[in-house]
């Protein structure tokens, strides 16, 4: 072995309920059996994970992948879910002591997102409209607050990726697994499997 490299170290991961309770938590799902349903396998196999003290490592990248939350949370328990949402507190003019919170910026120009360090907002602004996992995207003169909790297209404003290339768009859901989306005035219609939706658009603001 080369001097020079450095072993990995040994984790100590967490194991069954430990894990599947915090899976559990940023699905907001209330049972072991609506977290088989959702992840589309049996009860039994992660009734099997608490008994025998299995750590759940597929069901912890998969969460991690469609949810954006941490690992080292999940698996470790350390840190909190969304770690690149920084939190820090000033005080305002009313001596009330209030809680910023710094999420990923990204600029969406050409069909690309290019990170652009972070926006800082107001805690309470994320709490009254009940979203966690948020980034921003700025693109022209308009910056959208993107909840990337919601993957699912029902009837709003979402970050979608068609093709490989990002962009904001009005989503209507029809019938049959369809969706109805504006490129700018032109309406196109889609199968739900054709394109990917990133998050909903839940805040946009104008720079005048």
């Amino acid at each position: 072995m080369n001097k020079k490299q450095v072993l990995l170290p040994f984790i100590d991961y967490q194991v069954g309920k430990q894990v599947t309770d915090r899976i559990r938590e940023v699905l907001d799902i209330k049972s072991v059996r609506a977290l088989a349903e959702t992840a589309d396998m049996s009860s039994s196999t992660i009734t099997t994970w608490h008994q025998r003290k299995k750590c759940p490592f597929d069901l912890a990248i998969r969460s991690h992948l469609h949810k954006g939350v941490s690992l080292k949370w999940l698996l470790l328990g350390e840190g909190s879910p969304y770690p690149n949402a920084a939190t820090h507190e000033y005080q305002g003019k009313d001596s009330e002591t209030k809680k910023l919170i710094d999420i990923d910026l990204f600029w969406l120009k050409n069909g690309k997102l290019a990170r652009d360090g972070t926006m800082t907002l107001d805690q309470f602004l994320l709490d009254e409209l009940s979203i966690t996992n948020v980034i921003a995207i700025r693109e022209g003169d308009q910056t959208y607050i993107v909840d990337q909790e919601a993957q699912q297209a029902v009837s709003g404003t979402y970050l979608v990726d068609f093709d490989g290339l990002y962009s904001v768009n009005d989503i209507q859901r029809l019938p049959d697994q369809q969706l109805a989306i504006d490129f700018k005035g032109a309406p196109l219609v889609v199968g739900e499997h054709e394109l990917k939706v990133s998050g909903q658009i839940v805040l946009r603001m104008s720079r005048e």
